[in-house]
């Protein structure tokens, strides 16, 4: 036998178990605010196209609704991505946290473009919906990574 033999039953010095073992109370209480910010930014995702539903369909002066609400989904999704540095959560979220920035200025944009090229303006609800479901996708790994960690 040589002294190169491994324990597989001890963790990896400075690997998984560790980083799990050694978390302040504060980072474990961020991904708590982590994890709740990203589902609260699926339910606001939500009312935002029940706005919209009710510009469309009901009464036009809702579009202020829609337009004040999406700002308040600017600072959220800001949040959610301070909150993912200070969670120390994986770059993988704090990639995603940052892409959902991406998608929200995307939404802006198409929405101010000009008549002349409102064809691209009809990406807007398709850009929301991949704002929702990008959402739920993160709120999803924000799951596993808990049940990993126990």
């Amino acid at each position: 036998m040589s002294n190169l033999s491994v324990n597989r039953n001890e963790p990896e010095v400075g690997g998984r178990e560790e980083e799990v073992t050694n978390l302040s109370p504060f980072v474990i209480m961020a991904r708590m605010v982590f994890k709740a910010m990203v589902r609260i930014f699926a339910i606001c995702i939500l009312i935002q196209v029940f706005l919209a539903g009710l510009a469309l369909f009901w009464d036009a002066a809702q579009w202020t609704s829609h337009l004040g609400f999406g700002k308040l989904l600017i600072i959220i999704s800001i949040l959610i991505l301070v909150i993912s540095f200070i969670a120390r959560l994986p770059i993988s979220f704090r990639l995603r946290s940052a892409g959902l920035i991406g998608i929200i200025i995307l939404i802006a944009v198409s929405a101010k473009l000009p008549h002349q090229i409102g064809y691209l303006s009809a990406l807007h609800p398709v850009l929301a919906l991949m704002l929702f479901f990008g959402t739920v996708s993160l709120a999803r790994r924000t799951d596993a990574l808990k049940k990993e960690k126990k």
